[in-house]
This record gives structure tokens, sequence and C-alpha cells, in this order.
């Protein structure tokens, strides 16, 4: 968990694996991981824009990862305001901090 942004978000949880012995169960990512999968269940995908790993499947179709961000935070004096994209840029104390949840950049 980090609290980049001003708020504790845990992010990049690994994914779950699935039940060898078929019953329900398998490990979970944590929070903001990807989800478990009995055996021949699918695997449940990855929590969008955090990077976590996808659910494992024995049997099924493994989950894809989520998607991951990228996160900037600049002290707001240094803050240029010049980006492409759209990056969410917020204020934290005294520093700007820009998340992009797609393509994008920044110049300083």
């Amino acid at each position: 968990a980090a609290a980049i942004t001003g708020s504790s978000v845990t992010r990049a949880g690994g994914g779950g694996g699935a039940n060898e012995s078929g019953c329900y169960g398998g490990g979970t990512g944590g929070a903001g991981g990807g989800g478990n999968a009995s055996q021949g269940g699918n695997g449940t995908a990855g929590t969008t824009n955090t990077g976590s790993g996808g659910g494992g499947s024995q049997n099924g179709t493994s989950g894809a990862g989520g998607s991951g961000v990228v996160i900037l935070r600049i002290a707001t004096a240094d803050y240029s305001g010049t980006t492409t994209g759209s990056p969410t840029v917020t204020t934290v104390g005294s520093d700007k901090v820009l998340v992009f949840n797609g393509s994008g950049s920044y110049t300083a």
C-alpha cells in the first residue's frame, strides 16, 4: 500500500491460484489483486488500473491482468502544467499528483 495520491491504496496484488483438489478456493491477490478460481472455473481478471495479476485456473481460462497506472508527484513550484492525454491532476499538500490510467505524457 502507498499513499502517493494522498490516501493509502494497495496496487499490484498477485493473481490468485487455482485449487488443484477441485474445491473452491485458491489464493487471492490481496487488495487490488486478481481473484481465484476453482477447478474447471475461470479466473477473475485483475483490478483495472492497479497492475494486479489475474486469477489462475486449473482447467478453465485464467483471468487477464489489470491494466497499469503511472503516478507522478511533483512539487507544485516545479509543476509545468504541460501534459498530453487525460491525467487526473490533484493537489496533495504542497505537491501536484498526476495519475495516468491511459496514454499520455508530462513535460517538465
